[in-house]
């Protein structure tokens, strides 16, 4: 996956602030004319709320070319391409930018707080013959640099309507540190969850992570960001050796909890391909127990117990108990079966299907976790 990239910077001059606003308000009327946005949204509500704000850009995407004759291209035509340059010199992607960008500043602006200080003040009196010095209260908006440094960060890397509903999280769970550590690679974030999941790791944990990753850290973040804490725990060659053998899979293998890994730490590459995509959800218990077993008995196991429960391995092999109920005897009696790997595959398949029933039994007995 390749890094998501940002509309190209814009600066406007005061005429075409002027055009661009003019012709929001336009398109505003023109779509609330169409009872398509609530008639009594102002143009000011509108860039100070994100929901409305959401809406308005949803709803003007789907419903453009009611707007062909307010929002015209240099060359007159429609607007269907958010990149071409419009008459007013910008382009539909940077004019969303500009306006998600003033919502996020209103939105940040507004969590600060005031605060009553005193302060000391010098008044003159009798044409200013005689000072007099007074303690005054004076309420200010409170100002948090550190914060002050994060939202000035953030606001390089937010320019989509759809970042709208995130702002909140932004501004609860991230911090400055932690924004620097991902950059622009915060546009990969596109729920309040997976902000919430990056904004629990340090930002030495980020930075580690992202060197490791490379390329794939805008993968991780779009699809499992947990996955993060597993990264940070093997070294580069590690991560690299999973996430060939595991392919897309290798997020969930890498969202796992550490005690998982304590018991993955136990195998060496050969072994670990026996498992392949075994790991991105057998349970701690059942991989200590087959790991009783030497590779080639191993190997015959889990493909037997693979081809045996089809899609219902991952619930399956993802039973704690089934190490200790179930799985214990198959392997200490595969531990004394001395047949050639060949023979001994064709024979344990039909065991472990015979098996089948019996678990699903088992399984369907178990307590909910």
């Amino acid at each position: 996956m390749t890094a998501i990239t940002l509309p190209p910077p814009v600066d406007i001059d005061g005429n075409t602030k002027k055009a661009i606003i003019d012709g929001l308000k336009r398109v505003l009327a023109r779509l609330q004319q169409a009872s398509l946005i609530d008639p009594d949204l102002s143009y000011q509500d509108l860039i100070a709320h994100p929901q409305p704000l959401e809406h308005f850009i949803t709803v003007f995407i789907a419903h453009r070319d009611q707007c062909d004759d307010i929002v015209t291209a240099k060359d007159g035509q429609p607007v269907r391409d958010d990149d071409k340059m419009l008459v007013c010199n910008v382009s539909l992607n940077q004019i969303q930018q500009l306006l998600v960008r003033t919502c996020a500043k209103k939105v940040f602006e507004a969590e600060k707080t005031e605060q009553t200080v005193t302060e000391t003040v010098t008044k003159k009196a009798l044409f200013g013959l005689i000072k007099k010095t007074e303690q005054v209260e004076v309420t200010r908006i409170a100002a948090d640099p550190i914060e002050e440094r994060k939202v000035r960060e953030l606001m390089r890397y937010i320019a989509y309507g759809w970042q709208l509903p995130l702002l909140e999280a932004y501004r609860q769970h991230l911090h400055y540190q932690q924004v620097m550590a991902i950059e622009e690679d915060v546009l990969a974030l596109r729920t309040a969850d997976a902000v919430a999941t990056v904004g629990k790791f340090s930002p030495e944990i980020l930075t580690k992570v992202k060197a490791a990753a490379g390329p794939d850290f805008v993968d991780i973040l779009l699809n499992r960001p947990q996955a993060i804490a597993g990264v940070a725990v093997w070294n580069r060659e590690m991560y690299e050796f999973y996430r060939k053998l595991l392919g897309d899979h290798a997020w969930d293998f890498f969202a796992r909890d550490k005690s998982f890994f304590n018991v993955v730490a136990a195998l060496d590459k050969a072994n670990a391909k026996v498992y392949g995509e075994v790991l991105c959800y057998i349970a701690a218990e059942n991989l200590e127990e087959i790991q009783r077993l030497n590779i080639d008995k191993a190997e015959v196991l889990v493909s037997s117990l693979r081809s045996a429960f089809g899609n219902k391995a991952p619930v399956v092999l993802g039973h704690p108990n089934l190490g200790k109920d179930i799985l214990r005897k198959v392997v200490d009696n595969l531990l004394h079966m001395s047949q050639e790997k060949d023979k001994l595959m064709t024979s344990f398949a039909l065991t472990c299907k015979a098996m089948v029933p019996t678990v699903m039994e088992w399984l369907a007995k178990q307590p909910r976790a």
